[in-house]
């Protein structure tokens, strides 16, 4: 027979199993929830953290921007006043003529570092019409030998691909490209038929790396071209030149490149001479092959950056020779010519 006690028992025990299960799901529940919340919060912190980031990485840009344009204006100015004060412009050599200015910092030219904010912000001067300018394609056949034929015909079929590009017509060269070349290529709204306005077309063309040593100088604006200044102004300017251009066209060992790097480091850094820090054969070679008159036209660029890697670089292009017609953009004479301005 059951006793009353046993039937309690037996009563209890089911209800007991059913709450020790609903016990272990709601565990789980618990659990799985908290950790979907202890994921979303530190997603949450991850974001907060990057946007923070950004944001003062985009705050420093903004402040690094206006600080290169400062700076740029700075170095325009006082390369002005540098060619008002010494009218003698071979860049190289060092003058007797700034012995008077002893105290001057020079600005010229010749790719020299100029210090500002405690070495936060660097400025350089360079010559305009560094690298291949489009005006003169003819140029390419100087850094070939004269028995490298087949390097000799890639350029002749480079120049035909330029010259069909910038002509006005539909009659195609030899080797050059006219509009159903270029559809078939992809490029329904190339040529151009008219002189390139942007340095960058050239890169559209076919076959340019293999013709193009270093960059490609800028195009100047409409009714704005680059002045000669002086009987050497077909040569390549030799701080304009990049080391790839210089060793090409004289045909330079690596050891003999590397007296040339030296030699120029030495210039920017304490004034050398390169007549003085070159062996004479070495530089008598360069001075006949380049131009070492400064050009009239300039690109001041301005490197700013900190300690956390945070970085700007700005350049703007100009005309420097203050009687020039292209030193101004307007008749009056009232605005300053900039040919282009860049940030990266």
């Amino acid at each position: 027979m059951i006793s009353p006690l046993d039937l309690d028992r037996m009563a209890k025990a089911p209800s007991r199993v059913r709450t020790d299960g609903q016990g272990g799901m709601a565990l789980v529940l618990v659990l799985g929830v908290l950790a979907s919340t202890l994921l979303m919060v530190a997603h949450m912190m991850t974001v907060s953290e990057l946007l923070a980031r950004e944001s003062k990485t985009c705050v420093l840009r903004s402040e690094f921007k206006y600080q290169a344009e400062s700076a740029t204006d700075v170095g325009f100015w006082m390369h002005l006043t540098d060619r008002r004060l010494f009218s003698d412009r071979r860049m190289g050599e060092t003058l007797d003529t700034r012995e008077t200015y002893s105290d001057f910092e020079p600005w010229m030219l010749d790719r020299q570092s100029h210090s500002f904010d405690n070495g936060r912000c660097m400025v350089y001067l360079n010559a305009a019409d560094q690298g291949f300018r489009v005006d003169k394609p003819d140029s390419l056949m100087d850094l070939v030998d004269m028995d490298d034929t087949e390097t000799k015909e890639m350029i002749e079929e480079f120049q035909d691909v330029l010259n069909d590009y910038t002509d006005g017509d539909n009659l195609k060269s030899l080797y050059g490209m006219e509009k159903a070349d270029y559809e078939e290529e992809g490029f329904p709204t190339l040529p151009r038929n008219h002189e390139i306005q942007f340095r960058e077309e050239v890169y559209w063309l076919p076959n340019w790396q293999a013709c193009i040593i270093g960059a490609v100088a800028i195009v100047p604006p409409r009714s704005m071209s680059f002045s000669s200044t002086d009987s050497e102004g077909e040569k390549p300017s030799f701080f304009a030149s990049s080391d790839d251009y210089i060793q090409t066209l004289l045909d330079l060992s690596d050891s003999e490149m590397e007296q040339i790097r030296l030699a120029k480091e030495a210039w920017e850094r304490d004034g050398v001479s390169l007549s003085e820090s070159l062996d004479a054969d070495l530089w008598y070679e360069i001075s006949n092959k380049f131009n070492f008159q400064e050009s009239n036209e300039a690109t001041i660029s301005a490197m700013v950056s900190n300690p956390d890697g945070v970085r700007l670089h700005y350049r703007v292009t100009r005309t420097v020779e203050t009687s020039s017609e292209n030193f101004y953009s307007d008749q009056s004479h009232e605005t300053l010519a900039v040919w282009e301005r860049k940030y990266e």
